[in-house]
């Protein structure tokens, strides 16, 4: 499973203190001579194509960055605090979590921007002055948000079977249960040929009549589909949230439609899965032949239909690459 948004409290270093040091010369008069405080470390977010998901940033929803050193006597300047270097995901999007404004979309590798400035180092009373403390650093609350990147989407109807497909060809660790909304966030896999290239497989939450006025998972997680260069539209040979193959299929391209209709333009097909189990396999063949558009008849029990199903996704994915 991967974590797409998460909440965090961000925290620049506070500076250090100003120190207040006098030094008594031989004639006896006394001279201050407290150094300033060192400025505290910025929290600094970098998009890194070999950074993980968000995951691992939600244990840690409180990051500060490294305080500044004290003053010290002699004029001596506190050291600044190192800057705190978070590494993302390509395709992140930051935004204040207060008033909901962006602050950067890092779409490009080794893009960056300081969302946490550090504190300000106090004055050491040199020259008379009054040592003052280290200020604080700046806090924000930042919502974290990822568009997962993935050659092939997984869309489908409850109970199409995506986790099973998803799991046959990458073995992606995914629930398995055999209910309807079992997998709640994306999920990520990837497929690898017998020459060794690959395919990224993204299946995404189950959609349906309804998604958009927020049932189920709602259609949120649609998003992810900006990235995509194949869509698989999924579909159970024996229809249990739809009507017929065909409704379904319209349901699914309606709910896409709605959330952005760009991605209508995105290459697809009809996958219609455990075609083992169908009555009248003639009948389902009928059904989408009428539909005019490409579907593969496959069966992830049995194997049936998927090498001819990812020689198309193989294709297609090459084809954009090299576009």
């Amino acid at each position: 499973m991967l974590v797409d948004k998460i909440h965090l409290l961000v925290q620049g270093g506070r500076g250090g203190n100003g120190c207040e040091s006098y030094f008594h010369r031989i004639d006896r008069k006394i001279v201050p001579n407290g150094g300033d405080g060192g400025d505290g470390g910025s929290v600094i977010f970098r998009a890194s194509r070999n950074a993980p998901g968000l995951d691992r940033l939600k244990l840690k929803q409180h990051i500060i960055a490294p305080a500044g050193a004290h003053g010290g006597a002699n004029h001596k300047r506190g050291a600044c605090g190192d800057d705190l270097v978070v590494l993302v995901p390509v395709g992140t999007s930051i935004y204040n979590r207060m008033n909901h404004l962006a602050i950067r979309d890092l779409n490009q590798d080794q893009a960056e921007v300081v969302v946490a400035r550090g504190g300000k180092g106090g004055v050491g009373n040199i020259g008379d002055k009054k040592a003052t403390a280290g200020e604080d650093g700046e806090q924000i609350e930042l919502e974290l948000e990822c568009l997962l990147s993935a050659d092939v989407f997984l869309v489908g109807l409850p109970n199409a079977g995506k986790s099973a497909f998803l799991h046959r060809l990458t073995k992606a660790h995914v629930e398995g249960k055999e209910y309807p909304f079992s997998t709640t966030r994306p999920v990520l896999g990837v497929y690898e040929y017998d020459d060794y290239k690959q395919v990224n497989f993204c299946e995404l939450p189950s959609i349906f009549e309804g998604s958009t006025r927020g049932r189920g998972l709602g259609t949120d997680y649609l998003k992810h589909l900006a990235h995509a260069r194949v869509i698989l539209y999924m579909l159970d040979a024996v229809p249990q949230f739809a009507e017929s193959l065909p409704d379904g299929y319209h349901t699914l391209r309606k709910i896409v439609q709605e959330y952005n209709s760009a991605f209508l333009q995105i290459p697809s097909a009809i996958v219609v899965n455990k075609i083992d189990l169908a009555a009248d396999p003639g009948k389902i063949q009928e059904e989408m032949e009428k539909l005019g558009q490409l579907y593969f008849l496959i069966s992830v029990q049995t194997g049936e239909g998927i090498e001819s199903l990812m020689e198309f996704i193989k294709e297609q994915v090459e084809s954009d690459r090299n576009a």
